[in-house]
């Protein structure tokens, strides 16, 4: 018989510890809350695990197959990995051509909930997980909101979201939160050690891109990013310099990816306004750069800053709709060109 064996980070021992010691007495609506790279999905997963295998051995095999009737996973479409947890997430995936949509949308929520209308198939009880539920709309907001507050008996709702703030307020009301932390640094690079993903001479490096947190390290290790950030600084530097085009440049950064380049950018932002308003910045998202985002700093005033920051933050939020893609990084590139030469 296939199984499936839970992760649960060291990190998130006591989270776990305070859901399964007392499991009756948790709330019937979770919302963890966490930024990347803390195994939120991990343990959310593990989670749904515990409660709907726990005396039943054909959900076992079920659950390892991808295919336990009870457990619901909705996802935006370009989230979706290759995974066990993508194999249950496809079930309540839209059909459509071209490129995978960034956000759940309200027909999947309507699926959700037409699917709940029965009883659990085995056993007493069904799981429902939300990833990445900042990436829902209003409307898909709303109608999850039924759901939640006159939820199915026996129905255990786990909504795992970046970036809570996103969240309609009347979605985080209803739900008990429960919060992920990630590990102290030391402990951070004694896991990845351990691990043997990341080159020891590299990990002090790639623990500050992710600002302490293992499992982004890791993905950007494995996703080239140091590569894609010596890319998008040369880049930067050409533009403020005068010697790049803006469309040349926005072209290059669609092709690196445009999320991956916004996120490089706003913790860019981040370094040059801790570097530009402390004689004490503390430790830089990119302390390989420091020298380069000291000297930048001290070029640009505060309005500056600001207004970088405010673009960085517009631009994402248009990253999420279906806006052009290219359009948004053109703008973005004209904003580094615009502000003071080097």
């Amino acid at each position: 018989m296939s199984s499936f064996t839970p992760t649960i980070h060291p990190w998130n021992q006591e989270i776990w510890q305070n859901l399964t010691l007392e499991p009756e007495r948790a709330n019937h609506a979770l919302l963890f809350n966490g930024d990347r790279g803390l195994g939120k999905q991990d343990l959310a997963f593990a989670l749904a695990h515990f409660v709907l295998t726990d005396t039943h051995s054909q959900s076992e095999s079920l659950f390892a197959a991808g295919s336990h009737p009870d457990l619901h996973v909705v996802m935006p479409e370009i989230a979706v990995q290759e995974d066990l947890l993508g194999q249950f997430a496809k079930r309540y995936l839209e059909t459509h051509s071209g490129k995978p949509k960034r956000t759940i949308s309200i027909e999947q929520i309507r699926r959700l909930t037409n699917s709940m209308s029965t009883f659990p198939h085995i056993g007493s009880h069904r799981v429902v997980l939300i990833m990445n539920a900042e990436t829902m709309n209003r409307n898909a907001s709303n109608a999850l909101l039924k759901s939640l507050e006159e939820p199915p008996a026996n129905t255990l709702f786990v909504v795992v979201s970046d970036e809570v703030s996103k969240l309609v307020s009347t979605v985080r009301s209803r739900c008990s939160l429960v919060n992920f932390r990630p590990p102290d640094r030391a402990s951070a690079r004694a896991w990845l050690e351990h691990q043997q993903r990341i080159p020891v001479s590299d990990l002090d490096t790639y623990l500050s891109m992710s600002n302490n947190h293992p499992l982004q390290a890791i993905e950007l290790f494995e996703g080239g990013y140091l590569e894609s950030l010596k890319a998008v600084f040369s880049d930067v530097n050409s533009l403020w310099m005068r010697r790049a085009e803006v469309t040349t440049v926005a072209k290059s950064w669609q092709q690196l990816g445009a999320l991956k380049v916004l996120e490089i950018l706003q913790k860019l932002a981040t370094d040059l306004v801790r570097t530009r308003l402390s004689d004490d910045p503390g430790t830089l998202f990119f302390p390989v750069q420091q020298s380069w985002v000291a000297a930048s700093s001290a070029k640009l005033s505060k309005t500056n800053l600001l207004e970088l920051i405010d673009e960085l933050n517009y631009a994402k939020r248009m990253l999420a709709t279906t806006v052009d893609e290219l359009l948004v990084l053109e703008t973005l590139s004209n904003k580094f060109r615009e502000l003071p030469a080097l």
